[in-house]
């Protein structure tokens, strides 16, 4: 990693944890990081949490998760750990504890954003345009099985637009959303979060498009560092690199759902 990587790489890091902090209830600090617990999304996993900053044994994370979370009454378990080397020390005494371990690729977009075509499909809206299509992508999921879970999770779209400036994106077939992105923004950086397709429309080419209108909306806006994150091991981070975006460090995203013996 060179000199220009590891910066933007903390700076990435610290907005995330800029949205975290603002979007709690709750910071509970601890002896190696800091928990964030949002009363009113309890069951959103990703608004309770432990973020580590300071080193620690699986055991002692996996101990303190349960003393914090689950003493707030939460059943499912997440700890984010920032510092790659860390993390992957973490894995095999998280994953004996009952965790799945996510490591994520930080993606920073250098190359020249592709110019729009004539009949480019993608239309910035607002939350409420957006949120059935959101509410349909979350049924989709294996956490998505009632309807007040939907309502609950979608919701918190409105916690990003007070606190993240979140903007939205979206491709139409036949007049119907189909495929989406959001956009955050604080300052000179935006990340772009939660792009999706549905099943049925993929490999048309729209989530390449929506991520580009995106990116192209955050430079016009400002921004001189643009990222995303994906999975290290899945597919999507080869349609960012092809967009422009390119790997700068990884981080770490350990979770346990309900139901798994800690």
């Amino acid at each position: 990693m060179d000199d220009r990587d590891a910066i933007d790489l903390a700076r990435t890091i610290a907005f995330e944890r800029g949205i975290q902090e603002r979007t709690c209830t709750r910071a509970i600090p601890f002896a190696f990081g800091t928990a964030f617990l949002n009363d009113a999304y309890r069951i959103r996993w990703d608004s309770n949490l432990l973020w580590v900053d300071r080193p620690a044994s699986a055991d002692e994370l996996a101990d303190e998760a349960d003393r914090i979370l689950g003493g707030a009454g939460l059943l499912h378990r997440e700890i984010r750990v920032d510092d790659d080397d860390a993390g992957t020390v973490l894995v095999e005494g998280l994953v004996a504890r009952g965790y799945g371990a996510d490591r994520l690729v930080v993606m920073r977009l250098d190359g020249r954003i592709e110019p729009r075509t004539a009949d480019d499909p993608v239309e910035e809206v607002d939350l409420p345009t957006l949120r059935p299509t959101i509410e349909t992508v979350i049924r989709r999921e294996p956490y998505g099985n009632d309807e007040a879970t939907v309502r609950i999770l979608a919701a918190f779209g409105l916690e990003l637009v007070r606190q993240a400036g979140a903007r939205f994106f979206c491709a139409r077939v036949d007049g119907e959303i189909v495929s989406l992105c959001e956009l955050y923004r604080e300052g000179t950086i935006g990340q772009i979060e939660n792009v999706n397709t549905l099943q049925e429309y993929r490999q048309r080419g729209l989530a390449r498009r929506v991520i580009r209108r995106a990116a192209e909306e955050a430079v016009a806006d400002g921004a001189d560092l643009v990222f995303l994150q994906a999975l290290d091991d899945d597919w999507p981070k080869e349609l960012y690199a092809d967009l422009g975006f390119s790997p700068i460090g990884h981080v770490w995203s350990f979770v346990r759902p309900p139901g798994k013996g800690g």
